[in-house]
Order: C-alpha cells, then structure tokens, then sequence
C-alpha cells in the first residue's frame, strides 16, 4: 500500500498568490477560482506534538484557493482565524469538542459542546456564498465569512432570520433554475425537528420550507434537490441526544452516534411548494454521505448517492488510525434509486461499484436527468482514494485517472461556457506521496486525459469540499 499518511499532517506554511509551475496547457477559457476547505492542522503546539484531534473531521480549517487566469494559476492558502484555532495555536489546547474529539468537563460543558450552535467556530467543511458574502461551513451552523480574494477572515456571519439550528448540512444545495439555495437543519428537543430551508439568490435571510418532525434524529450529511422536491435519505444513524446529558454519557458526537441496522433507510420527499412530506418510502438499511443528482421520472424519483452498507466509514476515519496506516476499506457503491411517489418501497441498481466517494457533476443539471458522475475510487482493500473516476450513468462506462503513489481530493467539474454536459475540464487536488508535494490535476471531462498539472510548493492536508467560482462572480 502507497503511503498516504502526508496528508494528514498538519501544514506549517501559508501562501500568498504563488504562482504554480504548469505542466501541460490550461483551457483557455477557464478563468476564476477553485476555493476548497478542510483540516489544515490536527493538534495544539508544533506539528506533530502537543494535544492531537482524535477525528480527521475535527482538524483546523485551511482554505486553498487556485486562482486561474490567462493560462496561470496561483495558490493562496490561509487559516481561517476563529475562536477555535487562537485556543489551539495560543493557548496550545483543543477548544469546544467537536465531532470526534471530546470537550471533557461538566455535563453541561459536553452538551454545550455536542449540540449547541455555539460550540465551535471551526468551519472546515465547505463553501458557499449568501447575499454579496462567502461563507465557510461546517455541520454547526456557525458560518465565518472570508474574503474570496485573500482568504482573510472577516469573521463569524449570521443570517437575518431567527432560525436558531443545532446543526444544519454543510451541503446546501444551489437550484440552477431560480438560484435559491436550499438547506436542511435540525433542532433538538423532545420532539426533534427537521427544517428545510430556502435562500433566494442574493438575499441573507432564509425562508422556511418544511418542519418535519421525528421521532428520533438521525445524521444527515446531505440530501437530493428536484424541481418539486427536497428528498431526504434518513439512514438508520440515530443521534443518541440523552446519551450525551447523562452523567458518564457520551464525550463526542461521534460517540453518540448508534447504527441501527435492523431498521430500515427512509426516504423522506418533501414539496418544495406545499412543505409537506407527500412520500416517505423505505428501503433496506444503508448509510449514505453524499447523494449526486435526482430527478423525476414519471411516478417515482431517480436518487443517485453513493451507498455504504452500513456506517462504518464514520469511525474509520479517526485519525490514529491513519495515521498508522490502517485505512478501512471505503467500500462505496454509487447507486440509483427508484423511490415510488404514490407507495411502496424504494428499490436500487448498481451504476458503479468499488470503493466510490465523493460524487459531483455538472451543477447545471441539478434536479435534471444527467449522464456523467465524477468521484473518487479506491484501488483496492485497505487503499485510499487513489484513483478519480468519471462514470457514464446511461451506459454503466467507466474512465480512470490513477498513477503510481498519487491519492486523489473531491473530483470537480467546470463547465466550457456555452458547451455541454461533458464539455469541461475535472479539477481535483491530488497527493503526490514520493514527492511529498500536492498538485491541481486538470482532466479533460470527456476523455478524462490529463490536460495539466499545477505544482504547490508543498503537501496539502487533505480536504473535502469546495466550489469553482467563475471570474465574474468574485469579488474585486
């Protein structure tokens, strides 16, 4: 097995606009900017000393941005500047417990820190923008704005609305048609409450969608957005909330997190109009992450996600382990759903199969019948991500980027203005490990051949997610 294990060291350098040695030729059009979030630092005091994070989840966030332009990219990385990296970095402790890394303290502490929104400033998982703003976010709802440009911190952000979340999806989901930006969000309580949100395009207030109530919370990482539908995969994780009160209760949330698996996946499909839940089909248990595309098909909706048989994934990610080399199989299958709209249950067909994470696609197809997926795959048991794939969901075809002792970041795809569905390029970051430097990998999405590669200087830490923004929608 290649050695992986660079990326999960912390980063001790930040960059200012470096300018990146280009092997082959850029797009000509491609002008803007790939902005990517996730851990950049994994303990207090100096790299690899001091009190360490016990989950990859929980790692300081780092925001990279590469900027293109004129054949060129640049390389700008910073620290987001919070509450939760001045306690790491100038009082050399963690801060409030997070996802997998326990808080410790009273009772009251460890709820404060489980489930309230002001226990962590960390945002480390995604981007977005709200109004003229852009965000950083994590599964707390606690945004901190950035300056798309520099990277700087501008600070923590609100919207102005008086939804008051415990945790909400670091996924909001775009739609291409009106721009309104959807989100679901949860509230606990005696009764615990799903809210599926609505944010018209340039606007900072949200307006509520759907109340949903549960009997008991399960984790949502994601969910699907359709024309008429929000559709949303609830897995049998359930959120042990009592569990973290009691006294000698859960320290984490990841503690707190029980996997059910004699009760089944549902899926819950709300209309965007009406707010009401108009089907709620189920299917064999099975966790999910991240979901693709959906779409309508007659009387039933297409989901397309990527499937684990059970949540394992969840606690193979502690960061122990990976560093010591023991990854879990990431057994991922992509798969489609047929989810009835009028009764019974949900039924599914492989599209790909062989340890698949992190799903994107042409964004101007949400909610639309598509044809490609892009993800990354593993090359066996025991690997991690070292291989991208582009996965034709019509015909089952699959195309494959990989080379030796390399590990791949989030596959994501930028359309040619004015081409079509497989006209654009595939950005992903990826891990060189025997030269110890991380590049920007430019595939050709239709062909998947390597049309370029920018070299940082150094190794990033490995990320989740990000978004390309185009020249125009930057601010200046």
């Amino acid at each position: 097995m290649a050695d992986y294990r660079a990326g999960f060291r912390s980063a001790d350098t930040e960059h200012d606009a470096v300018d990146l040695p280009v092997e082959g030729a850029l797009p000509e059009w491609l002008s803007g900017a790939l902005v990517r979030n996730g851990p950049g630092k994994f303990e207090a005091g100096e790299p690899g000393s001091g009190e360490r994070f016990a989950h990859w989840f929980d790692g300081l966030a780092l925001l990279r941005r590469f900027g293109f332009d004129d054949g060129s990219v640049e390389l700008t990385t910073r620290f987001l500047r919070t509450e939760e990296l001045r306690a790491v970095v100038e009082e050399g402790r963690l801060g409030a417990g997070q996802f997998g890394t326990g808080a410790g303290g009273s009772l009251l502490a460890r709820l404060k820190h489980s489930v309230s929104p002001a226990s962590t400033d960390n945002a480390n998982v995604n981007v977005m923008r709200a109004g003229g703003d852009f965000l950083a976010l994590t599964e707390v709802p606690t945004q901190v704005a950035f300056d798309p440009e520099t990277l700087a911190t501008e600070g923590r952000w609100a919207f102005d609305d008086d939804l008051d979340p415990h945790v909400a999806c670091a996924h909001p989901v775009t739609d291409p048609e009106t721009g309104a930006t959807f989100n679901l969000s949860v509230r606990f309580g005696r009764r615990p409450e799903y809210v599926l949100t609505r944010l018209p395009e340039g606007r900072t207030s949200r307006e509520v969608v759907a109340r949903v109530a549960l009997s008991e919370p399960v984790y949502v990482h994601s969910f699907a957005l359709t024309p008429e539908h929000v559709v949303v995969a609830a897995c049998p994780l359930v959120i042990d909330l009592w569990g973290l009160l009691r006294p000698g209760g859960h320290d984490t949330f990841l503690d707190a997190l029980d996997w059910r698996p004699e009760r089944p996946t549902r899926f819950v499909v709300v209309s965007r109009d009406s707010g009401d839940v108009v089907a709620a089909p189920t299917a064999p248990a099975f966790f999910t992450f991240h979901h693709a595309n959906a779409f309508r098909r007659g009387d039933r909706l297409v989901v397309d996600l990527v499937a684990f048989e059970d949540a394992g994934v969840v606690d193979s990610l502690a960061l122990d382990d990976l560093r010591a080399g023991s990854v879990r199989t990431i057994d991922g299958d992509l798969r489609r759903y047929s989810v009835p709209l009028d009764g019974g249950r949900a039924t599914h067909e492989p599209v790909a199969t062989g340890g698949l994470s992190l799903p994107r696609f042409d964004e101007r197809r949400r909610g639309k019948p598509y044809r490609h997926v892009y993800a990354t795959r593993t090359g066996g048991p025991g690997d991690a991500p070292n291989h991208l794939v582009g996965v034709d969901c019509w015909t089952g075809d699959t195309r494959v980027w990989g080379e030796p002792e390399t590990f791949c970041g989030e596959p994501v795809f930028v359309p040619e203005p004015g081409g079509g569905e497989a006209d654009g390029v595939v950005l992903s970051v990826v891990l060189d490990a025997d030269r110890e430097r991380s590049f920007l990998l430019v595939l050709d999405a239709a062909t998947f051949e390597e049309r370029a590669r920018a070299w940082a200087p150094d190794v990033l830490p490995f990320d989740f997610h990000g978004q390309f923004y185009p020249s125009d929608s930057s601010r200046s």
